[in-house]
């Protein structure tokens, strides 16, 4: 995982690594790791030969970044041209740059150079952007690598300029920023990587850790075994899975595609009488579950919560369920039982608060938050939560005695302790009807399988094992995204057809 710091704190450590380090010594490794990285994104776009690199210079050591790595790149035999976007550049890099055979004009000059760029390198600003600050107009379609963090982006709020330099990817130094994840930054960053360049973060805890594709592969094996093979249904899993209504039959649907797509041992449901039919076709490997035999399996999972003798191992509970006629009264038995279980949509509405046994996942979007606090007793404006999403969400995790799942483009997960992850991914395509359903059966099932939690017996799933695996599923989900929108436009009937093989990806 990654650890997430603020802006105050990098610059503090960034500080102390000058005062040891220097400060050439410094900027010469952030420019190689710019330039690789460079290096990289032009293999990756064929049909652009010769490369042609343009650097957007602006004042700063941001900008001697730049000159530094387009010294190198010149070196590499690669054509550039940098633009100065200051009255003055960094003197060291800038004779390091024209020494290497590169050349560095005006802006005004040379903007009708950007037309044939191959990659433009934004290394403006960096974290000395301040609101307001002049930005250059690049070509529509421009293919941008950002030094540290994207121009017209705030590092420390998250908030961008309307004429932010929106990038395709970008190299941040030191650590991750807070402010690379928050509100506007995951539609304007691109991919990130970090590049640390050795600092010593040993004296300073993050505020938060991220979760990437590698983390979750390495979180999803944690406790997977080869004996998993010899597993039988019960043993892979059992959701129950408690949604639907006449008005919002679609959703119980989708839930249930998902978790079975996913590879769950067996789905059971528990949907209202005139949509099982719909549900028996749509779904034919889900069994029906009626509320006496939810009062049975309760009781068989209160002597074996995991394992072969556990009727139910977890729960979904909400998708298109209807607030003006909630479920039967079994669903309270279900919010007193031990199962995990992940709780979204309309169950948010009837989620208890305060202490409980059941290890949960609340999976709102900003606006069902806020409904979760007013419940709650705390009123919030839709304003305040994007501003600090994270302290809000640790108040309705703490409020509920859950783990709070904050959908976004930004996913902010956070225990009832207030330790959190967040897992941020450049898949807004994931914004449409039904997406949150998927995401549902993803996390139902991956709590379900006693091979992924790790848990067996008496014992329930720990907190921090749920807020891993809720990272884990928000990945899935990400990526899910990502591979569906390569095909086409999104829907999510069309999330669900692709899921087998995004889970082939994760070794499902």
């Amino acid at each position: 995982m990654i650890p997430v710091y603020s802006v105050a704190q990098i610059r503090a450590v960034e500080a102390q690594e000058i005062s040891k380090r220097g400060e050439a010594s410094l900027m010469k490794q952030a420019a190689a790791e710019l330039a690789s990285v460079a290096v990289t994104m032009l293999a990756d776009r064929p049909g652009t030969e010769p490369a042609f690199v343009i650097g957007l210079i602006g004042p700063g050591n941001n900008g001697g970044d730049g000159l530094y790595a387009l010294a190198q790149l010149q070196q590499q035999g690669i054509s550039t041209l940098a633009l100065q976007y200051a009255d003055q550049v960094h003197a060291d890099a800038s004779a390091a740059y024209q020494k290497a055979g590169g050349t560095l004009t005006d802006f005004a000059d040379g903007q009708n150079e950007l037309l044939g760029a191959s990659l433009i390198i934004d290394a403006l600003y960096g974290l000395g952007y301040r609101a307001g600050s002049p930005l250059p107009s690049v070509p529509a379609q421009s293919y941008v690598l950002a030094c540290d963090v994207p121009s017209g982006l705030d590092p420390e709020t998250g908030v961008a300029e309307d004429n932010v330099l929106r990038a395709d990817r970008t190299v941040t130094f030191g650590a991750m920023k807070s402010g690379l994840l928050t509100i506007d930054a995951p539609l304007v960053t691109g991919d990130i990587s970090v590049a640390d360049l050795e600092f010593d973060f040993s004296s300073v805890s993050p505020e938060t850790q991220m979760v990437d594709e590698a983390a979750a592969v390495e979180l999803l094996n944690q406790h997977r075994s080869w004996r998993d093979a010899g597993r039988h249904k019960y043993q892979r899993g059992v959701l129950g899975l408690i949604a639907g209504s006449d008005l919002y039959p679609g959703a119980a649907q989708l839930t249930a595609k998902a978790a079975v797509n996913c590879g769950i041992g067996l789905l059971r449901t528990h949907v209202p009488e005139s949509i099982q039919p719909l549900l028996a076709v749509s779904v034919p490997e889900s069994v029906p579950l009626d509320d006496q035999q939810i009062k049975e399996a309760l009781s068989s999972s209160r002597r074996h919560l995991h394992g072969k003798g556990a009727k139910i191992s977890a729960w979904a509970i909400g998708p298109g369920l209807d607030g003006r006629t909630p479920p039967t009264g079994v669903i309270a038995e279900v919010f007193a039982s031990r199962q995990p279980a992940v709780i979204d949509a309309s169950g948010l509405e009837v989620v208890p608060t305060g202490p409980s046994e059941q290890p949960r996942v609340l999976t709102p979007h900003s606006k069902e938050l806020r409904m979760l606090l007013n419940r709650a007793g705390v009123k919030v404006t839709p304003d305040e939560i994007a501003q600090d999403p994270i302290r809000w969400t640790r108040w309705a995790a703490l409020a509920y005695n859950a783990v709070v799942l904050l959908k976004g483009p930004t996913n902010y997960i956070v225990a009832p302790n207030g330790s959190s992850l967040v897992v941020t991914h450049s898949s807004p395509q994931l914004a449409t009807a039904g997406s949150g359903d998927v995401l549902t059966g993803i996390l139902g099932y991956l709590l379900s399988d006693g091979s992924l939690t790790g848990t067996q017996g008496l014992r329930t799933v720990p907190n921090r094992r749920i807020m891993e695996l809720t990272a884990c599923a928000a990945i899935i989900h990400g990526r899910l995204g990502r591979v569906t929108a390569e095909e086409g436009t999104v829907s999510a009937s069309r999330l669900i057809d692709n899921l087998p093989k995004v889970m082939k990806h994760f070794g499902f």
